[in-house]
């Protein structure tokens, strides 16, 4: 039975569970209900493109689940096939150039960046023994992430299954409710 006090909401990614819709946060029995979904920027405010998230409510806790597109970030308009060409890019010339000014995503992807560069100490102690020792710049952690995890996306997924946590930050809707 739902209660009317504030319920929680956290963010999971396409692909970190199996069937049509993810089971509830909180372990209750029975299927998620569709709750709709919400609209998100597609590229910035400015392109007023926008695409679907996906909702889902469990009706015995009445927390809801968004399922976030895997080619998505979280709080980020940029498309996860974006951001890694960027951030290889930045890893391997060490200068951290900008993309090109028409990019309707530079800005974006260059506040990304400066945010990895702050997280370089988080993710070397999550992924610890993955990684070779001495990592201390984004570039180098990006390299050593990207060659034993592939890909962004499987980067993305990786955190989000392990340490519900995500490359730009540990934000709140990705950890799960405490009873």
């Amino acid at each position: 039975m739902l209660s009317s006090r504030l319920v929680a909401s956290i963010q999971i990614r396409e692909g970190t569970f199996s069937g049509d819709r993810p089971c509830c946060p909180l372990r209750c029995k029975g299927r998620l209900q569709r709750h709709g979904s919400y609209p998100r920027y597609a590229i910035g405010p400015r392109d007023r493109g926008t695409f679907a998230v996906r909702r889902f409510l469990c009706p015995r806790c009445g927390h809801t689940v968004s399922v976030l597109p895997a080619n998505r970030l979280p709080y980020r308009p940029i498309q996860v096939d974006r951001l890694q060409p960027d951030f290889d890019q930045r890893a391997q010339i060490h200068c951290g150039l900008d993309p090109p000014p028409d990019l309707i995503e530079a800005g974006c992807l260059h506040r990304a960046w400066k945010r990895l560069q702050t997280r370089v100490v988080r993710l070397k102690d999550l992924l610890g023994q993955m990684l070779p020792a001495g990592i201390n710049t984004a570039e180098h952690l990006w390299k050593q992430v990207r060659r034993r995890l592939h890909s962004a996306e499987c980067i993305l997924r990786f955190l989000a299954q392990s340490f519900n946590t995500s490359v730009l930050g540990d934000y709140r809707c990705l950890q799960p409710p405490h009873r």
